[in-house]
C-alpha cells in the first residue's frame, strides 16, 4: 500500500459535492440509482432499515456529526469525490442540509430534525481521500471483514462484493485473492453460495413461487446465512448437489430437486404463515432440522446407473429472468397478437431468425461494426447459434469502443484506470460510461443489467460465449432477447434506430 497511510489522514470536503456510490453493496443491484431519492428508497426498503436510518439522522441532529469512523472517498474520472465508506452518514447529512429533498414518508421528520442543527456546521466534513478506486476497494474489504463497529454488510452483500471483483478481474481467482487478501477457499465458497441463491431465480424453481415470493428471492436482502446453514453436507448429499469449482452440479432428478428447493423457500419466506408454525432461522435449522426436512418433497434420483449431471448454468433462466422482464414479454406477445403477423410488426418476435432486420440502421465509423451489423441481418440464429453468441459479445465491445472514440474519451479512460487504453477491460469501460457520460435512463438500466452477475443477460454470460468452455444460453429466443435488451444502450452507443 506504500509508505503513506492515506486512511490515517483526513481533509475537509463539501457534503453537497460528495457523490453517493451507485455500486454500494448495500444497494439492490437490480435498481437504478440516478437521484438522491433512489438511494433513500433503497436504504429504507424495509421497516428496520428505515428506523435505523431515522435514528442516524436524529443522532446527528442532537449530537452533531462525529466522525469516529472515517468517511472514505475517491476521485472518479470526472474529478468528483465518490463515497466508498459512509454512504448512509453522508446521505443523512445531505438531507439535514436540504430537508425539502427528503421523500414524503420522512420529510416532516427530517425538517423537524434539521431545525435543531446549525447547517453550516455540517457544510464540510473530514474525509479520508483514497488515491484510487482499487485502494478504496482494498480498504473496504479490511473494514468489513473484521470486528468493526460499523453497520455490517449482510452476507449476500459481502459475497456480491467479492463476486464483482471476480468479474472485474475476468474471473481470475489469483487476482481476486491478490485484491481481497482472502483465501482461495473463502472466495470459492462465496461464489458457490451466491450460485445456490441464484439457482432460486431459475425458471424451474421460480415457477413454483408466488409473485411476492419471487420478489423476496430476487431481493439482495434474502438471508444467505439461512441458505448456507440449510445447504449443509447432508442436504447436498440427499439432494444430489455437487460443486465443481464455482459450478453447481445436480445429480438428482431435476424436477424433484426444484420442487423440494421451492418448498423450502416457501417455508423460509413466509415466517409467520407457514405449516411449520415457526420461522426458519439458523437456530431452528439446527434444533428442528428433522421436522423441517420432513415437510419437504423427497428428492429422487434416476434409476439408471449413469446419472444425468446438470450444470445449473444450463437451466432455463431465460424463461423467468425477472418480474419486470416477464411483464415486458407478456406485453410484447399481446402487441403481436393485436397487430397481426406481418414481418415489420414481428420485428421484436423472440422467435425471429435474425437478431435484427433491414428495418434498422446504425451510424458508425467502424468498418467492423458496420459489417457485423449487416451480417446480423442475414445470419440465421438457429443454425449458427454459437457464432451469433460470440459475435454479440464482440459487437458490444466494438460499440462501446466506438462511443468512447467518437466522444474523445480515450485519454480520460486511460487516466482513470492508469492503463493503456487497449488494456482496459470491457467491464471497466462500461462502468466508466455509466451515468457520468451516458445520461439516457433506459441505457443506464441496460448497463445495470449487464453489470449484475446474477442476471442471465449479463456481461458474465457474454464473456462465457468467448472465453468459457460451456455451451449454455445459446438458444434462439435467449439470443434474440439479449439483443432486444441491449437495444436501448446500442441506440446511444451507435445510434441504433428504425429507418
Amino acid at each position: 500500500m506504500g509508505k503513506e497511510n492515506w486512511w490515517e489522514k483526513r481533509v475537509l470536503r463539501s457534503v453537497d459535492n460528495l457523490k453517493l456510490w451507485v455500486d454500494n453493496p448495500r444497494l439492490d443491484p437490480a435498481d437504478q440509482h440516478l437521484r438522491l431519492n433512489d438511494f433513500i428508497d433503497d436504504l429504507m426498503s424495509d421497516e428496520s432499515e428505515k428506523k435505523e436510518f431515522m435514528q442516524l439522522i436524529k443522532s446527528i441532529s442532537e449530537r452533531g456529526f462525529r466522525s469516529f469512523d472515517p468517511i472514505v472517498v475517491w476521485k472518479d474520472a470526472s474529478d468528483k469525490y465518490v463515497v466508498a465508506e459512509g454512504n448512509r452518514r453522508v446521505l443523512a447529512l445531505k438531507l439535514l442540509r436540504n430537508p425539502e429533498k427528503a421523500p414524503k414518508s420522512i420529510r416532516r421528520f427530517v425538517i423537524e430534525q434539521a431545525r435543531d442543527i446549525e447547517r453550516d456546521t455540517i457544510e464540510k466534513i473530514r474525509v479520508c481521500v483514497s488515491p484510487s478506486y482499487d485502494e478504496t476497494r482494498w480498504y473496504i474489504l479490511q473494514r468489513h471483514s473484521t470486528g468493526s463497529l460499523l453497520k455490517k454488510w449482510q452476507r449476500l452483500q459481502q459475497q456480491r462484493f467479492i463476486l464483482n471483483i471476480y468479474e472485474e478481474t475476468n474471473q481470475s481467482i489469483d487476482k481476486t485473492i491478490e485484491i481481497t487478501n482472502l483465501k482461495r477457499g473463502e472466495i470459492i465458497e462465496a461464489l458457490r453460495y451466491v450460485g445456490l441463491r441464484d439457482l432460486a431465480t431459475k425458471y424451474e424453481v421460480a415457477k413454483h413461487l408466488t409473485i411476492e415470493e419471487k420478489e423476496a428471492v430476487y431481493s439482495h436482502r434474502i438471508s444467505m446465512t439461512v441458505l448456507e446453514r440449510w445447504f449443509n453436507k447432508f442436504i447436498r448429499t440427499e439432494w444430489g448437489i455437487e460443486f465443481d469449482e464455482m459450478s453447481i452440479l445436480i445429480k438428482s432428478n431435476l424436477e424433484s430437486f426444484c420442487n423440494a428447493y421451492a418448498k423450502f423457500l416457501k417455508l423460509m419466506l413466509n415466517p409467520s404463515d407457514n405449516e411449520l408454525g415457526y420461522a426458519i432461522t439458523t437456530r431452528t435449522i439446527d434444533n428442528r432440522f428433522d421436522e423441517i426436512y420432513s415437510k419437504l418433497p423427497k428428492v429422487e434420483f434416476p434409476d439408471n446407473e449413469t446419472n444425468l449431471v446438470i450444470d445449473t448454468n444450463e437451466l432455463d433462466s431465460d424463461k423467468v429472468d425477472s418480474i419486470e422482464e416477464t411483464k415486458e414479454n407478456e406485453q410484447k406477445e399481446d402487441a403481436v397478437a393485436q397487430n397481426g403477423s406481418t414481418p415489420r410488426e414481428l420485428k421484436a418476435n423472440p422467435d425471429r431468425n435474425q437478431l435484427t432486420s433491414d428495418y434498422y440502421q446504425i451510424s458508425v465509423s467502424s468498418y467492423k461494426l458496420s459489417a457485423l451489423f449487416k451480417e446480423f441481418k442475414k445470419l440465421p440464429v438457429e443454425r449458427y447459434k454459437n457464432v451469433t453468441a460470440a459475435s454479440l459479445r464482440v459487437f458490444l465491445d466494438l460499440s462501446v469502443d466506438e462511443y468512447i472514440t467518437t466522444q474523445n474519451l480515450q485519454a480520460e479512460v486511460t487516466n482513470a484506470y492508469k492503463q493503456d487504453y487497449n488494456e482496459v477491460s470491457l467491464i471497466r469501460r462500461i462502468k466508466y460510461l455509466q451515468s457520468e457520460h451516458i445520461k439516457d435512463k433506459a441505457a443506464n438500466k441496460v448497463i445495470k443489467e449487464l453489470l449484475t452477475h446474477s442476471n442471465d443477460h449479463s456481461l458474465n454470460t457474454l464473456n462465457d460465449y468467448v472465453h468459457g468452455t460451456k455451451t449454455h444460453k445459446v438458444n434462439r429466443k435467449f439470443l434474440n432477447g439479449f439483443w432486444d435488451m441491449l437495444s436501448p444502450l446500442l441506440s446511444v452507443l451507435i445510434e441504433l434506430k428504425e429507418k
